[in-house]
């Protein structure tokens, strides 16, 4: 999920990195265009698919930006380096998509547009909005792309860190969907909606005649 304030770079990430990528939105009486549904992209990396969705910047969309957070893996949140009097609005954003994920679902933050002059550095961006010092926030610029795909990576490898222990659980139970059950807690229909999940993830291959699975063998050789 990429989120962030009003025209900080959203959908621009999203297109530099798929220039093919989905827009829903809608011209505004400036004659400016701002994203009104969402953004949809997807990236091959390392042999995956990675699906980046955005959100509307504009806080009036929260029910979008509710129905995007749900499942997400990973978030990359974007601060207009450019234009501090937009970090009002961020951390709203940011405060409702903290509590709408898991805690651990990971989150980096990007310092954007630090191709316009006096844009504020990624460090000044995190003191000024009180962003711990453990976590990760990056210089970038949509128009030139310095480190765009460098923050994808980045985020890609926090969110297969988080499955790894799973990743391998699910290895060991690939022919025993009951004892995988039992082993997470799950009654026969959160097992049916979890594996459902785990499937378009494209995480494994589920074979419901059977019912068994297959970890994607791209996954086990990163396990």
């Amino acid at each position: 999920m990429v989120s962030g304030p009003l025209s900080c770079g959203k959908s621009s990430y999203i297109r530099y990195l798929d220039e093919n990528a989905l827009n829903v939105e809608a011209k505004g009486i400036d004659d400016r265009y701002y994203t009104v549904g969402m953004d949809l992209g997807s990236v091959k990396l390392n042999g995956f698919d990675i699906f980046i969705f955005g959100t509307p910047g504009l806080l009036r969309f929260n029910v979008m930006r509710d129905v995007v957070v749900k499942g997400t893996d990973g978030v990359i949140f974007i601060f207009d380096a450019a234009h501090p009097e937009k970090d009002e609005d961020a951390i709203v954003i940011l405060n409702a998509i903290r509590k709408s994920v898991p805690p651990d679902t990971p989150i980096i933050y990007l310092a954007n547009k630090q191709d316009i002059e006096d844009a504020r550095t990624a460090e000044v961006v995190r003191e000024q909005n009180y962003l711990p010092q453990s976590v990760k926030i990056f210089p970038t610029s949509t128009k030139t792309g310095d480190n765009v795909e460098e923050s994808l990576k980045y985020i890609v490898n926090q969110v297969f860190e988080n499955y790894s222990s799973l990743l391998q659980t699910l290895q060991i139970y690939e022919t025993n969907i009951e004892g995988l059950a039992k082993e997470l807690n799950k009654d026969k229909f959160e097992m049916r909606d979890f594996l459902n999940n785990l499937e378009i993830k494209r995480f494994i291959d589920y074979d419901r005649l059977n019912k068994t699975f297959k970890v994607k063998k791209g996954l086990k050789l990163l396990m």
